[in-house]
């Protein structure tokens, strides 16, 4: 083999590897030729056995999430990591129900919901001023069958582990108390505080939301 040809078979090898590890673009690919493809192939295959399995990405984003929690302690006052979190548990209701509707909810239909919580136990106080309600999950489980009575939180990044997750975290389950509320009432909620929850020792997880009457 002359020197030519050895130097072409060299920048041609370069090209196939390049191209398996990193990716080839879509214009590149087109002018590629029938062996390239092949290792266009082998590149993808690599990509994918390179990713992490589940349980490690699992690991790693509970670390991570910890982490933050305690660094939001840390460096955030009271105020401000509460919204933070209530905004997380929005976020949380959202993912799970999608967004709302334009639906404008009626008087009737607010009150048909506070009647509703009231007929199942909840306790609703009202004054002239304000409408307070003590929410809670009676009796609901987790997607695991895991239920609240036999000390089991039913956030799916909770669970049955309690120990590494600031008592901050409860603030995350605030937040989804809170847009329930708005979302059935059509209410604008000022506050939610956390009562009890099995995360901070409690026997149950219980909130109090405040609704100024306007």
């Amino acid at each position: 083999m002359n020197r030519k040809e050895f130097l072409k078979n060299s920048v041609q090898t370069c090209l196939v590897c390049c191209g398996a590890m990193a990716g080839l673009s879509s214009l590149a690919a087109q002018n590629l030729n029938k062996e390239t493809k092949l290792s266009a192939d082998l590149g993808k295959r690599m990509l994918e056995g390179a990713k992490s399995p589940d349980w490690r990405k699992a690991e790693k984003s509970l670390s991570w999430i910890k982490n933050m929690l305690d660094h939001m302690d840390e460096q955030l006052d009271e105020e401000t990591r509460i919204k933070l979190l209530n905004a997380c548990g929005r976020s949380c209701y959202i993912y799970a129900q999608g967004v709302a509707d334009d639906r404008k909810i009626s008087n009737e239909q607010a009150e048909g919901f506070l009647h509703a919580l009231e007929s199942d136990g909840y306790k609703i106080e009202r004054t002239k001023e304000k409408t307070i309600i003590y929410f809670g999950y009676k009796g609901e489980q987790n997607p695991q069958g895991l239920s609240l009575k036999e000390g089991y939180c039913l956030c799916p990044i909770v669970e049955s582990d309690l120990s590494y997750l600031s008592p901050s975290y409860c603030n995350c389950s605030a937040g989804y108390v809170k847009e329930i509320i708005e979302r059935n009432t059509g209410w604008k909620v000022k506050r939610v505080d956390v009562l009890e929850s099995i995360k901070r020792g409690g026997k149950d997880c219980r909130f109090k939301a405040e609704i100024l009457n306007l």
